[in-house]
């Protein structure tokens, strides 16, 4: 009885092993991140347009249901509420034209008026502008409330097939004996 146990314990720790590493090699993808600077968001397109630091053109991220969005100490923020030209840090998956932003995090500017003042050289007026923190909207609950749940839901359904394997595994021993 004891040798049983012991060979069903090395055997499910070998399938859990070696469907583990199934897993993780089927996985696999190569995250990317990039600085810039926030230019548009077209809501139609679920394309949001970013400045690279590098200076070079433009680049467009697709945004999905996926893309978490926050702030640098994690707080979701809403897409429509980044101001034109915030800092950003964006993760994101694939190469050429199909950028897609896994992560976007909205940092705050150096000074609050480094990147939105303006000196015009005949007045000598200075304008800046400044964003207030406000509360989620019910909207903007809903989501993360959407988000989570998804999130929830796909560890879930990890679990399951987990359990599953590991199932089938026992009754393949079992049936080997």
């Amino acid at each position: 009885m004891n040798t049983k146990m012991t060979t069903l314990g090395a055997a499910l720790l070998a399938i859990s092993c070696f469907w583990s590493s199934q897993a993780f090699a089927q996985t696999t993808t190569t995250v990317t991140t990039t600085n810039g600077a926030f230019t548009e968001y077209v809501p139609g397109s679920e394309t949001m347009v970013v400045r690279s630091e590098s200076g070079s053109s433009p680049l467009r991220y697709s945004v999905t249901k996926q893309t978490m969005i926050v702030d640098e100490a994690g707080a979701p923020v809403a897409i429509d509420r980044i101001s034109p030209g915030s800092p950003l840090s964006i993760q994101y998956t694939g190469s050429g034209d199909r950028l897609v932003a896994s992560r976007v995090v909205v940092q705050r500017a150096a000074t609050a008026t480094t990147a939105v003042t303006s000196v015009p050289a005949v007045t000598g007026q200075q304008t800046s502008t400044t964003t207030t923190t406000r509360p989620l909207t019910h909207e903007e609950k809903h989501a993360l409330k959407e988000e989570r749940e998804h999130q929830k839901k796909a560890a879930k359904e990890e679990i399951e097939r987990r359990e599953e394997a590991l199932e089938k595994a026992k009754d393949k021993l079992d049936d080997d004996d």
